[in-house]
Parts: C-alpha cells; structure tokens; sequence
C-alpha cells in the first residue's frame, strides 16, 4: 500500500507542466523575443520548465545560420531561456513531445505564431497516444497558445519577418536589418549577426556596417 507523501509526489508528477516553442528562426527577429517572452510568462504561471527548439535545416536560400550559430544570438536575445536545436534524428515537434513525454512531463503547452495555433493543436492531439516514427507521447493535457499575432517564421509580409531579414542581410542594409533585433542586442552583437547571414548566404564580401 503507498504512503500518503507517495501519493503526493505521484500526483505532483502527474501536474508536471513544460512550456515549449518550435521554429526556424533563421535569423532570430523581435518577432521571436516576442515568442520568447510569451513562454516564459506562461511557463511562470503555471510553474513549469519550457524549452525554445530551433530547427536544424541549413541551406543559402532560406536556412543561412547553423544551429549552433542561430542559439548562440539567441543567448544574447535572451540568456536566461533554455534553447537547443532539432536533429536529422528528432526533426519535428512531435519528436521533441514524445522526449518531454519520456522525462516525465505530463501537461505541455505549446507557444506558436498565430497561424500556427491550429496546426500545432491538430498534429499534437491527433498523435497523442499514437506510437510513430518520432515516438510516443500520452499527455494529461495538451495547449497551445498563440505568441501574438504575427507568426515570425512566416515568409510574406508579416511583420519583422525572417524573410525581409534576410533580404536587409542581401542588401548590405544594416540600418534596416538592425530594426528587427531588439533593442537590448548590442550593436558589435546585431553586426556579427547579419554577417553570420550574410556569410551563409554566400556574400563573403564585409559587411559595410555604416550604410
């Protein structure tokens, strides 16, 4: 028969909460601070750990920054957040669930861009239970909450998006690109950032960091 601080610590590792975000974030932008910031305010309500995932996929066009490169200028952005990088062998979200799953997490809340919400909640629930290739996951519960309206990964007119990022980068334009790093990024940091863009878009050129 269990004890009654068995029961206890078994009920509280049932109410175990982790707050997740996923995305590309190539390169980060105020829009991703924004994401940041929500999963933390939600992981601080419901006094859970959280975990901000940066996709792995590296190419000139639309992936220009490593992971290794994209979680280094995360730091800067935000030093107290827990960031790591996917994997050819845990690429998507639901790879990233089941490992949450496994460590014991029962409740997961996922933050997203609003176009995002909808996607994230069908995939999440439809696998809940489900064993597949990334695993299985059997959550208590399952959230997903909207960082705002802008989806920061997205690659048309939204906002400060990655996309107009890269193309400042492809410019040269430093004075637009700094606009879409926060303001608290230092501008030695903001600098090193789109010459990291640059060089993996193949511009090897110096960055004119006066125009």
């Amino acid at each position: 028969m269990k004890t009654f601080s068995q029961l206890v610590v078994e009920a509280k590792e049932k109410e175990k909460h982790h707050v997740l975000a996923f995305g590309r974030m190539n390169p980060p932008t105020t829009g991703h601070m924004k994401l940041i910031d929500k999963v933390h305010s939600v992981a601080a309500k419901h006094h859970a750990t959280h975990s901000v995932v940066v996709s792995h996929t590296q190419d000139s066009k639309k992936n220009p920054l490593s992971a290794e490169q994209k979680i280094k200028h995360l730091h800067r952005y935000s030093p107290d957040t827990h960031f790591s990088a996917s994997s050819s062998d845990s690429p998507t979200i639901l790879h990233h669930a089941a490992r949450l799953y496994a460590a014991g997490h029962r409740h997961l809340i996922v933050v997203g861009g609003s176009d995002r919400v909808k996607e994230y909640h069908d995939l999440l629930h439809k696998y809940n239970g489900v064993e597949g290739r990334h695993g299985h996951y059997n959550f208590d519960k399952i959230e997903v909450r909207s960082a705002g309206h802008r989806d920061p990964d997205a690659e048309g007119t939204e906002g400060m998006s990655a996309s107009k990022m890269r193309e400042h980068a492809k410019n040269n334009d430093f004075k637009s690109f700094r606009q879409g790093i926060p303001d608290h990024v230092s501008d030695t940091h903001a600098k090193e950032l789109m010459k990291d863009v640059r060089n993996g878009m193949g511009l090897k050129e110096s960055v004119d960091y006066g125009q």
